[in-house]
């Protein structure tokens, strides 16, 4: 595989993250939205169920996205491997320079908080959902 190919393939990587990230978004703020209009007096089994479907497109993404995570980890090895590549690989996952936490990659430490962001969100919509108690809300009356 030639630089070009590799560095190609790493862009198309970075676009499929932003787009898991971008449709992540979208079924927070989808799911936010229906927990506050009419989810959150809802009945239990429509709750459940509303919950069980994102969980499942939650999980498609996370599965994307580790996919995702590995064909870049085997670009960077392709990369590496390379005689005389334009960027170093140790700039390419640091892009950040000065910023070296740990012998811990910039582009390994993105990916540890993209995971514990997205844990994180999931088990507050689950608190949202099953714990919370929402307060009433009272009709005006025209």
């Amino acid at each position: 595989m030639s630089e070009t190919d590799i560095l190609q393939n790493l862009f198309d990587a970075i676009s499929a993250i932003l787009t898991v990230f971008s449709l992540f978004f979208a079924i927070v703020s989808g799911y936010v939205a229906a927990l506050y209009f009419f989810l959150a007096r809802a009945p239990f089994m429509l709750r459940a169920m509303a919950f069980l479907l994102m969980s499942i497109g939650l999980v498609f993404l996370g599965g994307t996205a580790t996919v995702v995570g590995r064909i870049q980890d085997g670009l960077f090895a392709a990369w590496d491997r390379l005689e005389r590549p334009i960027v170093p690989l140790q700039d390419l996952r640091n892009p950040v320079p000065g910023l070296q936490l740990a012998g811990i990659s910039q582009q390994e430490i993105g990916v540890g908080i993209g995971w514990v962001v997205a844990v994180t969100v999931y088990l507050a919509l689950f608190y949202l959902t099953f714990a919370y108690r929402w307060p009433e809300t009272t009709r005006r009356e025209p």
